[in-house]
């Protein structure tokens, strides 16, 4: 066998041999109203309360994490106009902090928030760990205790695509290396 097909066959073995993996994830997050600079605001007789996850927790990607919980409180007919900051600190699979922003711009009532958390930029890369973010709309205080969890969609590169594509680069080379000899 020549050393062409020698190095496609090793190339193509190293590739079917990979298994597909899951990553941990593991994180705390932390919350601030602009209007307050602590995770509580209050307009009127309502109060917003952002409860973060503040002891590690894990998840393993790709899936949903709970990013923390939003509790709307007291009295109908508030206004709120606000800004809330949410930082996520990751310490697995590498360290790191990702942070975004969302406004709270709305009218509570008894049976309706109005309020929509929308958070910008949508996702956050982390080391390899993208953390993506969907548009939530906050529980009214007479549904579910006015709480609502917020969850972000957590993903990381599979192995198995990482070395389908350095064997493509692989395979590339040596396809210039050839056309270069000649």
């Amino acid at each position: 066998m020549n050393s062409s097909r020698l190095i496609k066959a090793a190339v193509l073995a190293s590739l079917c041999g990979v298994a597909a993996f899951a990553t941990t994830v593991t994180y705390t997050t932390a919350g601030v109203f602009a209007s307050s600079g602590t995770n509580t605001t209050t307009s009127g007789g309502d109060t917003i309360v952002y409860s973060p996850v503040i002891s590690p927790d894990s998840v393993t990607a790709p899936s949903a994490a709970n990013i923390g919980v939003f509790t709307i409180s007291g009295s109908p007919l508030a206004t709120f106009s606000d800004s809330f900051m949410l930082t996520i600190l990751q310490s697995v699979p590498s360290a790191g902090t990702g942070i975004i922003t969302s406004a709270i711009d709305a009218t509570v009532s008894a049976s309706s928030s109005g309020i929509e958390v929308s958070f910008v930029p949508s996702s956050v890369l982390i080391g390899s760990v993208d953390w993506r973010f969907f548009d939530t709309g906050l529980a009214p205080p007479s549904t579910f205790g006015g709480i609502t969890t917020i969850e972000a969609y957590v993903a990381t590169p599979e192995p198995g695509s990482l070395a389908l594509a350095g064997g493509a680069l692989v395979g590339l080379g040596l396809v210039a290396c050839r056309r270069l000899v000649k």
